[in-house]
């Protein structure tokens, strides 16, 4: 517009003065015309309009990250064959792997999106591949090998990737020698945390709390031992008008953990004030009236969740006794003679168990947000 028109005709079609476009302007990164640049139009001159210097900068990293994903990984045979189970996983539920190009020696090449997927997945996961490793003769050092491969990963997977460390009560203590949450910044959670930044701002309020799926985020490989333990950790976004950070509270059968990461700046993750918001009121105050006839949807919405969380810790127990794959195969390749045996039979019990409680998660998540909506439409 400012190339287009006179920046006082621009201003005033905005509703703005002119300072504030020229505010504007510099925020945005977007050059404005010189002295004399009108004056030079009217004569017949033809003048060259610079670049965006934002869209530049853009096309550079854009570049930078291009160059870096086709750098080689070196990795371990442990470290492959941790990544190939992650590999399969992710294909499994029909994801793109074709952008991670293995060598004989590690990868040869791997795109930022599907790294900041591998390196979720991983720290999700690496419990039960551990336990199903061919190469590694110690627990210890099959977690320090994995812990060395996110370490390889994360340059690729920056641009994908948020990391919250966790804040430090203790002055003397670095942060990040706590447990780190990772995050993939795709675009869904980009428009997430701008409307979430924008009803906070909109609402006056200090800042706006969102539960987390397990599925959007991992804890740390390098702090966390067993993600088990943490899987029944919940974990909250919180974003203010300016500010991101994680609160996360762990509530175990032996102890109870409760935090919050640090916060990291909005502007530093993306352009927010570009991104587009939907209009969304927050009622000023839901009252019980409000939710009483939802209170039977809700109490079984409670019940299930309570149902969940106690399958979800017997079926971890029972993770300890279930035959591991090695022994599923000599079931199969001895004692039945190609059919299934006791052993084959309860590995595929426990996978279907597992998947099974996958899907339930979610449900509860889809019938959760649905209670939501119902509650506030009725407001």
């Amino acid at each position: 517009m400012v190339w287009e028109r006179p920046a006082t005709d621009v201003a005033k079609e905005l509703g703005i003065s002119d300072v504030a476009l020229g505010k504007m302007c510099r925020q945005l990164q977007v050059p404005k015309p010189p002295r004399g640049y009108w004056a030079k139009i009217e004569s017949g001159k033809k003048l060259r309009r610079p670049p965006l210097p934002a869209y530049r900068a853009e096309l550079k990293e854009r570049l930078r990250k291009e160059s870096r994903s086709r750098t080689p990984i070196r990795l371990s045979k442990l470290q492959l064959e941790f990544l190939k189970f992650t590999l399969n996983e992710l294909a499994a539920n029909d994801i793109d792997t074709s952008s991670c190009e293995l060598a004989y020696d590690g990868i040869r090449s791997v795109n930022p999106e599907l790294a900041a997927q591998i390196l979720i997945l991983l720290q999700r996961r690496y419990e039960k591949w551990v336990a199903e490793r061919t190469t590694a003769r110690s627990i210890n050092g099959a977690i320090t090998s994995i812990g060395n491969l996110v370490d390889k990963l994360i340059p690729h997977a920056r641009a994908q990737l948020l990391l919250f460390h966790r804040r430090s009560e203790d002055r003397n203590t670095r942060a990040s020698n706590g447990p780190t949450i990772s995050l993939r910044a795709n675009q869904d959670f980009l428009v997430r945390i701008t409307n979430l930044a924008h009803i906070a701002r909109t609402s006056g309020l200090v800042y706006v709390v969102a539960d987390m799926s397990a599925l959007e985020h991992a804890w740390s490989v390098k702090h966390i031992y067993s993600p088990r333990a943490y899987s029944k950790a919940k974990t909250e976004l919180c974003v203010s008008s300016n500010e991101v950070w994680i609160r996360a509270d762990l509530n175990d059968d032996w102890y109870r953990d409760r935090f919050e990461t640090v916060r990291l700046s909005l502007r530093d993750i993306c352009p927010i004030e570009l991104l587009p918001t939907n209009e969304c009121k927050l009622p000023p105050k839901i009252r019980m009236s409000s939710i009483k006839r939802y209170a039977e949807r809700l109490d079984a919405l409670k019940k299930a969740e309570a149902i969940y969380d106690s399958l979800v810790n017997s079926t971890y127990d029972m993770n300890r006794t279930v035959p591991d794959e090695k022994l599923a195969l000599f079931d199969r390749l001895w004692f039945t003679r190609g059919t299934n045996g006791p052993l084959t039979s309860a590995r595929q019990a426990w996978h279907k168990i597992e998947s099974d409680l996958e899907h339930w998660e979610q449900e509860l998540e889809v019938e959760s947000a649905s209670l939501c909506r119902d509650v506030l439409g009725n407001v």
